[in-house]
């Protein structure tokens, strides 16, 4: 008689109904379909990781090629040789493989597992079709005899014959000779995640159709692109619509699945050391072992891997294996670890210390943070305090050092001062102000005297106070500083306040004194930053081709120094890419400030006007008014939050020029009213004040020939002309010529106007100015076509590039890009060159190399390359980039 019982569950030889929601897994089942020749198919990912899914979307396929496919679903129940074989009998039944007329004789069982796979065979034999048999959670199975008769079906088996296997952890089985052989597919928790597409997808199909990228990005990051978070992540977002990024560690749906589904058979003893690491970040044996005290931690860690608890591992170079455990497991055990009597201070503190041994500074603090000791923590502050010469690393400093109460801080004045610089150097004006004041009643305010000016000094600067900074610096201009970085600092701040107020020259002049030495002789972020002084003079001055020459080659170093994102390359960045704009290289000015304005969103006063400016007017360019005109009022309220009114003074002229070249001078009248009372507002003579004047100045000349009333605006220019000239501004002068030219034109003052535009093209020629012209629009180009030769081989050969076709080509090309579907209008001219590379086959580093730039700098360019063509992969990207071609 069969040993098959007398009553199975059908539901065990079917798959799962596929959700209509359900996203299909295409790159996975290409994977599975080329190698359907494979005698093993082994999917191996721990639980929710949508590996029954996969299988039952393959299945279908199958079956749509003529294939036959046996499904078999295994539980708990099915652990032992007997049932197993039971239920493997029952599901070829099923599929039509065996007869119910066939037998197998109770004997077989008696005698182990050594007949039964022949009597099976003997029998698949006469199927002439490929016969796939999918066993689903094969982790299940662990009787020992169940492995050895997949093993003997595995090594017997006719050609046709395709095992398939989903499991939680690897099988007992030798697998050797089948990956030799080629036999072997395999695919593994990291394959099983969502990429973004499928996340986007997924979230699109179960959450909100049109979710935008950015909510997508954040629950695919939170998820880690775990197929089960996700969905339990969109129920608790349906549930609570108005949450925009749950946290996971108190959700019901997720604590009863990992209960059920995951820690159901954890010995206790494993469950517990789980609940302690989810405290760290990363992971590896000695730190496992070191906190947690347990001695076996290397075999818990193994247990854990082999069982796939969510221990995904983390690549980084080092001398240790480091893991860490998947972010929605961390907030499940956190809260389990909460409602132990488990003291997470001693757990922390160990945590401190070994980080700290090992020279990890950052997870260090981190951990001594949570001890809630604050001697302890301030301790560690002072043995391992950052170097100021590194800006970028001084935000994560200040976030600890924030946590600290002050009067812990003034016990050790040392560390107090360092935080001061801190502030000052990561912008947290206020609380650097109060910290000052509070040292400065100390008995150490005297002997930091120095220092303390010196910061007084530079917080006058970000206040947007020339004027105050130099009076500051002024009696320091000429002392030694103690160190390179006091020197550079003073550069920076004093060379900006002299080249604010027009003092060109002697800004050079301290440039090249010995006392600028540390900031021409060194590569630390701040004398980079100091750098960015240089390029301001000529900024101030107007010549953009000195501030090229000077920014652009600035800009590579720090990048290659520091890395892109680094303060010293953003704060540079802000600088050249206004210039880059102004010489007609608008590519250039987009790949400067890309994935940088975050990074500068607050930042010195003239950083972030000249990146808001440069970055509206690309967008106007590229996107068209409606965008830009949005953004410029944002960037007018930020400014006003801030109390920068020569940020807003510069974000309403935008405005105003957008507004009438779109014909809508009445708009246009409103924010010149409101342009007109910030002038107003400046009582105090300054070269900002001045700066605020001239855009005032200029906009009522704009508004003013919108309304057929050219005198007015002539009337109004002399008063920038005298400004122009008492602060040197090149620039100013130019776009004071170029209007006043254009209004005299309106006047039918034909020739005067011709006189005035010879002398801005000729100030513009020396100055390398492109976009002050062709940013008029079509007015100016008219007068630039009459105006005729001068004589002048150079300057002729400037104003045919300003009036003729290269103008025409520029100004069409940014206005009507959006308009294009070739992938020159979706990517910058780097991304195209990195796209091009990528068709080589090169890898991220070559690429690099080739192209001279640093790896994270590709990596950004990719993930842009990726969003911009809606793709997540290098070969769908250079598909997809043909498509739009040939499109």
């Amino acid at each position: 008689m069969t040993a098959t019982p007398t009553m199975m569950l059908s539901t065990k030889f079917a798959p799962p109904r596929i959700s209509s929601h359900c996203v299909p897994r295409e790159h996975l089942l290409e994977r599975l379909q080329e190698a359907g020749h494979s005698r093993l198919f082994l999917v191996t990912g721990g639980a929710g990781f949508g590996k029954t899914t996969l299988l039952a979307q393959w299945r279908q396929a199958l079956l749509k090629e003529g294939a036959a496919v046996v499904w078999l679903t295994l539980s708990a129940d099915d652990n032992s040789l007997e049932a197993f074989h039971a239920n493997l009998v029952g599901s070829l039944r099923q599929a039509g493989v065996l007869d119910d007329t066939e037998v197998y004789p109770a004997s077989v069982l008696d005698e182990g597992a050594q007949l039964i796979p022949a009597l099976l065979i003997n029998q698949l034999t006469r199927i002439g079709d490929e016969l796939y048999l999918i066993v689903d959670d094969f982790h299940l199975a662990t009787d020992a005899r169940i492995a050895r008769l997949i093993q003997a079906l595995l090594d017997s088996a006719p050609h046709n014959l395709h095992l398939v296997l989903s499991t939680r952890q690897a099988p007992e089985l030798q697998l050797g000779r089948c990956r030799a052989r080629g036999d072997l597919c395999e695919l593994d928790c990291a394959e099983l995640t969502f990429d973004f597409r499928e996340s986007h997808a997924f979230l699109r199909a179960n959450l909100d159709p049109a979710i935008n990228v950015d909510a997508a990005h954040a629950l695919h990051e939170q998820t880690n692109g775990w197929p089960i978070g996700l969905q339990l992540l969109s129920i608790s977002l349906k549930a609570n619509p108005r949450r925009r990024l749950p946290s996971t560690s108190g959700s019901a749906e997720l604590g009863a699945y990992l209960v059920e589904d995951v820690l159901a058979d954890l010995p206790v003893e494993l469950l517990e050391f789980l609940q302690k690491l989810s405290i760290l970040r990363r992971i590896n044996v000695e730190v496992a072992e070191f906190v947690t005290g347990a001695a076996d931690a290397e075999d818990m860690l193994r247990g854990i891997e082999a069982r796939n608890l969510f221990l995904l591992p983390v690549d980084v170079p080092g001398e240790h294996h480091w893991f860490r455990l998947h972010p929605m497991f961390v907030e499940f055990l956190t809260l389990r670890l909460d409602r132990t009597a488990v003291d997470q201070r001693v757990l922390h503190r160990r945590a401190a210390e070994w980080f700290e041994a090992a020279g990890l500074v950052s997870e260090a603090m981190s951990h001594a943070l949570l001890t809630c000791d604050f001697d302890y923590v301030v301790e560690l502050l002072g043995r391992v305090p950052p170097p100021l010469n590194n800006i970028t690393q001084l935000n994560q400093f200040m976030h600890w050092l924030e946590r600290v109460p002050q009067d812990s801080l003034l016990n050790h004045p040392d560390l107090f001062l360092l935080g001061i610089w801190a502030c000052v150097l990561t912008l947290r004006i206020e609380k650097a102000q109060a910290w000052v004041t509070a040292l400065g009643r100390t008995e150490h305010g005297q002997r930091w005297s120095v220092q303390l000016d010196l910061i007084r000094a530079a917080l006058a600067l970000q206040r947007d106070d020339p004027e105050e900074s130099l009076s500051l610096l002024t009696p320091l201009a000429s002392t030694a500083l103690e160190n390179a970085f006091l020197e550079q600092v003073r550069y920076s701040v004093y060379v900006n306040g002299l080249a604010s107020a027009g003092r060109y020259t002697e800004a050079r002049r301290f440039g090249h004194s010995t006392l600028a030495r540390a900031v021409r002789q060194s590569q630390d972020e701040m004398a980079f930053i100091a750098m960015t002084s240089s390029i301001m003079v000529s900024l101030y001055e107007g010549n953009m081709l000195e501030a090229e020459r000077t920014g652009a080659r600035l800009l590579l170093e720090a990048e290659m120094v520091h890395g892109r994102r680094s303060v010293s390359a953003c704060s540079l960045a802000a600088q050249v890419a206004p210039v880059f704009y102004e010489l007609g290289r608008l590519d250039d000015a987009r790949e400067a400030l890309a994935n940088r304005l975050d990074v500068l969103r607050l930042s010195a006063p003239q950083y972030m006007i000249n990146l808001a400016r440069c970055h509206g007017r690309l967008q106007w360019l590229q996107e068209g008014p409606r965008q830009a005109l949005a953004y410029f009022k944002q960037k007018e309220e930020d400014f006003r939050t801030l109390g920068y009114e020569r940020g807003v003074a510069h974000m309403l002229a935008e405005q105003i020029r957008i507004a009438l070249a779109g014909g809508d001078w009445r708009f246009a009248e409103t924010l010149q009213v409101n342009l007109d009372d910030l002038r107003r507002d400046q009582c105090q003579p300054g070269p900002h004040q001045a700066e605020v004047a001239v855009l005032g100045v200029w906009s009522t000349a704009r508004v003013a020939m919108a309304r057929r009333q050219p005198e007015m605006a002539l009337r109004v220019l002399d008063e920038a002309d005298h400004l122009a000239a008492d602060y040197s501004r090149g620039l100013w002068r130019v776009q004071t010529e170029v209007l006043r030219a254009l209004a005299l034109a309106q006047s039918l003052r034909e020739e005067e106007s011709r006189e005035c535009l010879r002398a801005a093209l000729a100030m513009g020629y020396r100055l390398g100015l492109q976009r002050t012209f062709i940013d008029e629009g079509e007015p100016l180009r008219g007068l630039l076509a009459r105006l005729g030769t001068s004589g002048d081989t150079e300057l002729d050969g400037y104003l045919a590039g300003l009036s003729g076709e290269s103008a025409e080509a520029q100004v069409q090309l940014a206005t009507e890009s959006a308009a294009v579907s070739r992938v020159d209008s979706l990517l910058t001219k780097r991304e195209r060159e990195i796209l091009g590379l990528l068709e080589q086959s090169m890898s991220n580093k070559r690429i690099a190399l080739t192209l001279n730039l640093s790896l994270q700098t590709v990596k950004w360019n990719l993930r842009n390359i990726f969003s911009k063509l809606e793709v997540s992969s290098r070969y769908d990207a250079i598909l997809a980039a043909r498509k739009q071609d040939r499109g």
